[in-house]
């Protein structure tokens, strides 16, 4: 005869210690009892939940005998009909943890036991595939989480959260992976100190921080706890495994958010006192959480700029299209273009419409960066932003140069003497003249050459190098000599001589490059020159003076490594572009900037031409008018559906039924190979 649910454990007492006895009395009658309904264990889970921990010492020794008593007898029944029990306590369990009206307690997490850590990926695959809302995966999620704070008895905890994330990785569900980390970071990697809870909580803490790359909001949260957690850790001899992995995070985490260095000086002194050796591996090689379009922000205000996602080591990119778009006259030169340019061109036009009108605090980059990947530059790689700035106003130049060749052409058109110049030399275009002299016959060769930018070498043994200095340095008369002399067609052999470049046409915005990086022969490896280098605010290049506006930085020791970030004004003030975080700053900061940290792309404009206005909405293509639109929409619901509890793909990750589906339905055990209970 089945047993009624209110006859299984009848009222249920406050004291932890007396519900658990009462628990497990219940338990022990239903083992001497026949044709027991297997839905009664999930009435047992339920109860488990409302078990608190006793925090008297004594007290908590019996209560931990009680809860193994407890998993004993539920992991024999399990042996005995392990589907259906499995299934049951689950299902309980799941429902309770993602209830947004109860605490459940973390007694309740030790019905996990009965699942392997083998079996735990198909178990979070059988829940995300339920249909279950996402307002409860993240209840769920977060609950998990808290009891991982609380209670470190059941081993297989820390494993169904990662396991947890991974599968709400999977599934893109990234705004509740970012909400929980926000939560639950800092009361978890407090616990890292202790031994005892390190081991089923470091890995949670790990993937946290090594995923939240578009912000530093998560890792600035246990930055004031990191130098007493090195310092713990690196007493206990079993945790230098994790200690290592630790300052290997940290330093990859300082580089990627690079620009606190007083906030960060703590840190830096206690991993300096850990006296470990930093293997120094990159464990921000990973999918970033923010690689969503379902990533909801809040609205800007109309003052504020906009950030850019990075989709795993993207500063190089995000860097260099924030300071073009802070070239106003270049910005609004592209947005005025016709609607019939080339891809990069028309997603280039889309990014700053959206950067200048979108209501987000934050954008995707995604499309630039599917269309413009330079020669070697592979996905997910850290690469030279110098490189990267000079492919794309390469590429945007060729790709309205063919454009106008194509019009011209088809309209029966003579070629012009002088073609018109493209949107990027109007911009940043300039022309050098290089003459080389021969020192024996006088013989003198011209070469003309067009160029967007200036790459200035730094004098090695040289102090208090100064951006004009580097200038002057770069139109200095050079000998040709030794193993670079000069080849002399009159003299028909290699003599001495004599090289200068002058500048004969100066652009409206002159780019400069501080090549702080030089070839390495020794190593094969391109090594970065540490040497500062006097930013002026102004600077004069042939008569003409030139305003400093933005700044590329380089943070780190390589080119290959580091972090990029920006600085850049406008009429309104400086501005610090440091990926999807954009902060008001000073042009003091910029100036005071200290190795590793480097200015390394440097955007002047000339005195004389005057800052544009920003072009309003209605100034702008059909085209461009319809995308600002669609984003603010979409922005508008975004908002809406936050509000709300939901979410823009809820409707297509609903479930079809109320419940998930029925005991059995995906044939034998977890490890049969009959098949697998999860539908997987």
């Amino acid at each position: 005869m089945a047993v009624k649910q209110k006859n299984v454990l009848g009222p249920v007492p406050s004291s932890p210690e007396v519900r658990l006895q009462i628990i497990l009395r219940a338990l022990q009658g239903l083992q001497a009892r026949d044709g027991t309904q297997v839905q009664t264990y999930g009435n047992i889970v339920t109860c488990l939940g409302t078990v608190a921990v006793p925090s008297d010492p004594t007290s908590y020794m019996k209560f931990i005998e009680d809860v193994k008593s407890v998993q004993g007898i539920l992991m024999k029944e399990c042996a005995n009909n392990s589907n259906e029990v499995i299934f049951v306590t689950l299902k309980a369990l799941y429902d309770e943890i993602s209830n947004p009206t109860k605490s459940p307690s973390p007694v309740m997490s030790i019905v996990l036991q009965l699942i392997s850590i083998e079996d735990l990926s198909a178990a979070v695959k059988f829940i995300l595939n339920s249909g279950y809302p996402e307002q409860s995966l993240e209840t769920a999620l977060h609950t998990l989480c808290t009891w991982l704070t609380k209670w470190t008895y059941t081993e297989n905890l820390g494993p169904l959260v990662l396991a947890f994330m991974r599968g709400l990785e999977q599934e893109h569900f990234y705004d509740i992976l970012i909400d929980v980390t926000l939560s639950t970071i800092e009361p978890l990697f407090k616990l890292v100190l202790l031994p005892a809870s390190r081991r089923c909580v470091w890995p949670v803490v790990h993937h946290m921080l090594s995923r939240v790359q578009h912000n530093p909001q998560a890792f600035h949260k246990i930055v004031p706890h990191t130098p007493k957690v090195i310092k713990m850790i690196a007493k206990d001899e079993a945790g230098k495994a994790c200690l290592l992995q630790l300052i290997n995070l940290l330093n990859a985490l300082m580089e990627h958010f690079a620009g606190y260095p007083e906030l960060y000086a703590p840190v830096q002194d206690a991993i300096k006192a850990s006296r470990q050796t930093n293997n120094f591996k990159n464990p921000l090689n990973c999918n970033s959480w923010s690689n969503s379009a379902s990533v909801v922000t809040p609205v800007r205000s109309l003052n504020e700029k906009v950030g850019l996602y990075n989709l795993g080591n993207t500063c190089y990119m995000n860097s260099v299209l924030q300071a073009l778009y802070m070239s106003k006259a270049f910005r609004n030169q592209v947005l005025l273009q016709s609607e019939t340019m080339l891809p990069l061109f028309s997603k280039l036009q889309i990014l700053f419409a959206l950067l200048q009108h979108s209501k987000k605090f934050c954008l995707s980059p995604n499309d630039i960066l599917t269309l413009l990947r330079p020669p070697g530059f592979v996905l997910g790689h850290q690469h030279d932003s110098s490189e990267f700035l000079g492919y794309l106003l390469d590429t945007l130049h060729e790709q309205e140069k063919s454009k106008t060749c194509v019009i011209s052409s088809s309209e029966g058109e003579e070629a012009a003497a002088e073609p018109p110049l493209t949107v990027v030399q109007q911009s940043f275009g300039g022309k050098t003249v290089t003459v080389s002299r021969c020192a024996e016959c006088g013989t003198k060769s011209e070469r003309i050459d067009e160029f967007r930018d200036l790459q200035l070498s730094i004098p090695q043994n040289v102090e208090n190098n100064s951006v004009q200095s580097l200038l002057e340095y770069f139109l200095q008369s050079e000998k040709l000599c030794g193993d670079n002399q000069y080849r002399c067609d009159t003299c028909d052999r290699l003599t001495d001589g004599e090289r200068i470049t002058k500048i004969v046409s100066i652009p409206s915005h002159l780019i400069l490059t501080l090549k702080h990086f030089r070839f390495d022969s020794v190593s094969q490896t391109r090594t970065k020159l540490l040497q500062r280098v006097n930013l002026e605010s102004r600077i004069c290049l042939e008569g003409s003076c030139f305003d400093l506006y933005a700044a590329v930085v380089h943070c780190g020791n390589t080119v290959d490594s580091g972090h990029y970030y920006t600085f850049a004004r406008d009429s309104t003030g400086w501005y610090k572009f440091n990926d999807s975080t954009v902060s008001k700053t000073t042009e003091q900061n910029l100036h005071t900037v200290k190795p590793p940290e480097t200015p390394y792309i440097l955007f002047y404009a000339r005195e004389d031409m005057s800052e544009p206005e920003n072009l309003p909405c209605n100034r702008l293509s059909l085209a461009l008018q319809t995308a600002v639109t669609k984003d603010q929409s979409e922005n508008d619901m975004e908002q809406k559906n936050r509000i709300l509890g939901k979410d823009g793909n809820a409707a297509n990750k609903q479930r079809k039924n109320d419940d998930p589906p029925p005991p059995g339905c995906g044939g034998g055990g977890f490890g049969t190979p009959s098949g697998n209970m999860f539908v997987c």
